[in-house]
């Protein structure tokens, strides 16, 4: 819950914002553009405000009633970890603990929320002390990723977990493409099944022989199509065999 305090107005230069003093009861122009293009339409504007306000610009303006972003930071982290995290098990059931642990840190890391939000336009919607204005702040990684994980608070505190689940894989969409292109993710086997069921049947991988030194083994597995034909690929692990068998089945179910 809100305290129910309004900022005191501020009265403040700052081109960026292209806002001449601050007040709760009121998001700039410029913000209220950026949150309406991120699909946002908000029903209290004193949680975004909060997310757009720097520590650094409550250290040049000794009032007591501004607030900072921190404590919407550190609570946007876990519900952008807990968001991502869903998604990942709910879209890519056949992959393992270890795999998905591994994708979502590469989708939570600053690097990746700091790009985001530059590319979103988030930085040029914060309120800045001097000094950090100065010194690029708008454009440095931590206090995009620290804004980002704000915002997805904000979001959450005033829409609801379902605008931000929303908001969160829309920002994200392109990285989580550009990691399962990279990655190879594909739910092929869960593709696959589906063909097979159509004609009462379940795909049966086959181990077929184990190669190579005990330290590095190579594994050939096999898959019978519903049509007959049948398909084998070879990897390091059985999982990996099993998906680049279930890949190269949906090619040739396609082909044919």
């Amino acid at each position: 819950m809100l305290s129910g305090r309004r900022l005191k107005i501020v009265s403040i230069k700052n081109k960026n914002n292209d806002i001449d003093n601050i007040n709760a009861a009121s998001l700039s122009k410029k913000q209220s553009a950026f949150l309406k293009q991120s699909g946002l339409k908000p029903k209290n504007n004193d949680y975004y405000i909060k997310a757009f306000t720097h520590s650094s610009f409550l250290n040049e303006h000794q009032d007591k009633t501004i607030i900072s972003n921190e404590r919407l930071e550190f609570f946007g982290d876990a519900i952008l970890e807990f968001i991502i995290s869903e998604y990942l098990y709910e879209n890519f059931n056949e992959f393992s603990e270890g795999d998905l642990t591994s994708w979502r840190s590469q989708l939570i890391r600053g690097n990746t929320l700091s790009a985001i939000a530059q590319e979103i336009g988030l930085g040029e919607c914060l309120f800045l002390g001097k000094g950090e204005e100065k010194n690029n702040g708008r454009n440095n990684i931590s206090i995009l990723e620290g804004a980002m994980e704000s915002l997805i608070a904000a979001v959450y505190l005033d829409l609801g977990m379902e605008i931000a689940k929303k908001f969160v894989i829309n920002a994200l969409a392109d990285e989580i493409k550009n990691l399962t292109d990279n990655e190879v993710i594909i739910d092929a086997k869960g593709e696959l099944q589906k063909i097979f069921q159509l004609e009462n049947l379940m795909p049966e991988y086959i181990l077929k022989s184990t190669n190579g030194p005990e330290h590095s083994p190579n594994y050939r597995v096999g898959l019978i199509l519903p049509n007959g034909l049948s398909v084998e690929a070879t990897a390091g692990t059985i999982q990996k065999a099993e998906k680049l068998v279930a890949m190269q089945a949906l090619e040739l179910i396609k082909e044919n």
